[in-house]
């Protein structure tokens, strides 16, 4: 309950803010009060913020094809590496041993991946990591964007959609290869996939290049951020209505954030298609079963069908932000313009009562 009621720095947006209110609520030396609790609490913060940072390498791997060579990329100030089908040596050693002696209940990525070393500089291991998967999970977001299928209409229903899927072990080493801590993260519900190799690889990674030098020119970068590593993380997901109604989070962070208003998510996505009464109507479908998921436990057995719909409202919700960077200034602004009508009669007839509004309310000149 703390945590809601609490607004963090941005500087602190990658620590452990439960950590933090543990460590508060536990030191203050006297009767705990809102004062005290604060003033404890800004302690431990000025206490985290000053420790050094330090350089750490994650490894893991992604289910492109092992022999798919991408080389290096650098998002959000962490390298991005990927090594094909196996980690230089002085890494390869130390994980193995590791996964071996903490007997992680889950199985090595398969050989076939292609293995990543994303290095980020970082006060503590597990800062580190936040901060590598979230650069690997956006990168992967974009590859997504525009690898993912449209449609399936033959596939199994527990396989995830997203065509780039993490391995299932991460673990985190210094420069010289050592382990930096004795933790192991690892995904439970890992579902293996065959790797993945795109047809025209070079330009959906020039594509993907292109994307994220826009996106780090928009002035709401952060929205867009946060929404396609919710896009990413939802069609992750085995179990398919749960990945629906993460997606359906995705579109509402865009199109009507922290407001849930469901009649401003369809018509804000509806408006970037040409034939909107389609697109409205495709949408109230996928906004009913949303809400049966929710209220009622509702399952459906079209429930990948219905994500892979709302996908495709999203692609052109969040590619519009991205192509437009640099017209609008805020999300906020941006969706206005998403709440103009559609019908050019309509807009020209607007267009004229704009124009005579202006002229009443502009300055007339004083006669003597």
């Amino acid at each position: 309950m703390l945590h809601s009621m609490l607004v963090f720095p941005p500087v602190a947006r990658d620590i452990d803010h439960a950590n933090l209110i543990w460590k508060a609520v536990a030191y203050d030396p006297g009767e705990l009060t809102k004062e005290s609790f604060l003033k404890e609490l800004n302690k431990q913060l000025s206490v985290e913020l000053s420790q050094r940072e330090e350089k750490f390498h994650v490894l893991t791997s992604v289910s492109f094809e092992s022999q798919l060579i991408l080389g290096k990329t650098i998002v959000e100030n962490v390298q991005i590496q990927f090594c094909g089908s196996m980690y230089p040596r002085k890494f390869a050693t130390s994980r193995s041993v590791q996964i071996q002696d903490q007997r992680v209940p889950a199985t090595e990525s398969p050989q076939n991946y292609n293995k990543i070393i994303a290095t980020v500089t970082a006060k503590r291991p597990a800062l580190a990591l936040t901060a590598a998967m979230r650069a690997i999970d956006l990168h992967r977001a974009l590859w997504c964007l525009f690898c993912n299928k449209e449609m399936e209409m033959n596939g199994r229903s527990w396989i995830p959609i997203n065509s780039v899927r993490l391995g299932a072990i991460h673990t985190i080493h210094r420069p010289n290869g050592s382990s930096a801590t004795e933790e192991i993260w690892f995904e439970p519900h890992n579902v293996a996939t065959d790797p993945y190799k795109p047809k025209d690889a070079a330009k959906v990674r020039q594509r993907v290049r292109l994307t994220l030098r826009r996106l780090s020119r928009c002035p709401y970068r952060e929205d867009i951020v946060e929404a396609l590593l919710m896009y990413v993380r939802a069609l992750d997901e085995w179990n398919q209505t749960t990945a629906f109604t993460r997606l359906w989070s995705a579109v509402e962070r865009l199109s009507s954030p922290g407001y849930g208003d469901y009649d401003a998510v369809v018509r804000r996505c509806a408006f970037l298609w040409d034939d909107t009464g389609f697109a409205t109507q495709a949408l109230e479908h996928l906004r009913e079963y949303r809400n049966s998921c929710v209220h009622t436990g509702g399952e459906s057995t079209q429930a990948k069908t219905y994500c892979f719909q709302l996908q495709r409202h999203f692609r052109p919700m969040v590619l519009f932000h991205i192509g437009n960077t640099g017209r609008f200034r805020t999300l906020d602004e941006a969706n206005e313009f998403l709440d103009m009508p559609t019908d050019l009669a309509v807009l020209t007839k607007l267009k004229q009562t704009v124009a005579r509004v202006r002229r009443f309310r502009s300055p007339r000149p004083h006669t003597p």
